[in-house]
């Protein structure tokens, strides 16, 4: 069994995953507490909780996904929206306090993972997941191992350039994809071509969309162009075998996926045609993060050793 933790800026969710399942979850606030230490004595304080119900269970690893983690450190480095303006080794510190490995790896990372264990990735190798929600995260699995790259912070996919002295992104450069397809981009679009005020998310501007405004339907036809453009480039790069959207944006039924299968098929350069899927996740959001955190945790690939701060890499993910 696996202990799958999920960190949000505001909401960080545990759950204990056996056999794909989530049997049993809870959830903390993430801000308030003294320093970081005391946010992981809140988790393992819950995390007791959880184990104290299910007697009969033996905890094996942690998993942990967070913004800005470094999967190769075990490290969350100067997360912008979490509390604590430092670097913090949140491994080292739930496998000292659990006596179990535990791996972090960014949250986008998880997702990938989670598709591809848990989800509409399983029997794919060469995958790309791709989430659109505040930000736009991705994870890259080639011939079967997550891309981690030489620092431990490959397959930023959002934060490639879209449109050069384009909008600001919020990693101080300008045009990145994340700017324009996330859901605070989707919103800078939606305004920019006169929609009216009081779209604050975009299942408004989805509604408005389906009852025929104009600018709201205008508003999905661009961000499914630049989508296409980012996906098609990063087909070029790895060479995923299937494409798998995921977060509150790819929720949008059709009314996404038809005009972005058109587009992103168009632009595929030709030795790829015909060899890539599209399609939306097939997890439950209430249990991708919390799956996808627990995948990270039985992948075997990097862990941090009980009471150390080591790391082994093992082979695929078997």
């Amino acid at each position: 069994m696996i202990l799958g933790i999920d960190i949000g800026g505001t909401t960080s969710k545990l759950g204990l995953v056996r056999d794909g399942r989530v049997i049993a979850r809870e959830r903390i606030s993430t801000t308030g507490h003294a320093d970081d230490h005391a946010f992981a004595d809140a988790l393992v304080r819950t995390a007791h909780g959880l184990l104290a119900a299910h007697p009969s269970e033996t905890l094996t690893s942690v998993g942990i996904g967070a913004p800005n983690a470094n999967q190769l450190t075990g490290i969350i480095e100067m997360a912008p929206n979490l509390p604590w303006k430092h670097d913090v080794p949140l491994a080292r510190m739930m496998s000292d306090r659990l006596g179990v490995p535990a791996t972090l790896g960014n949250d986008a990372n998880a997702a990938a993972l989670g598709e591809w264990r848990y989800g509409a990735g399983q029997g794919i190798d060469d995958l790309l997941v791709v989430t659109l929600g505040t930000g736009v995260g991705s994870g890259f699995i080639v011939n079967g191992r997550l891309v981690l790259g030489s620092a431990g912070n490959a397959g930023e996919l959002g934060h490639t350039i879209l449109l050069p002295d384009g909008r600001a992104c919020t990693c101080g450069r300008n045009g990145c994809l994340e700017a324009y397809v996330s859901i605070r981009g989707m919103i800078a679009t939606y305004e920019e071509l006169g929609g009216t005020e009081g779209a604050t998310d975009v299942k408004t501007i989805a509604e408005r969309a389906n009852a025929g405004d104009g600018a709201a339907i205008d508003c999905f036809k661009r961000t499914t162009q630049w989508l296409a453009i980012g996906l098609a480039n990063a087909v070029c790069a790895t060479g995923p075998k299937r494409i798998v959207l995921f977060g509150g944006i790819a929720r949008n039924g059709e009314l996404l996926m038809a005009p972005l299968r058109e587009r992103f098929h168009a632009m595929l350069l030709n030795i790829y045609q015909g060899r890539v899927d599209l399609t939306v996740s097939a997890l439950e959001d209430d249990d991708a993060a919390l799956l996808g955190a627990a995948a990270l945790g039985g992948s075997g690939e990097i862990h941090h050793a009980e009471g150390q701060g080591t790391q082994s890499t093992q082979g695929r993910f078997e």
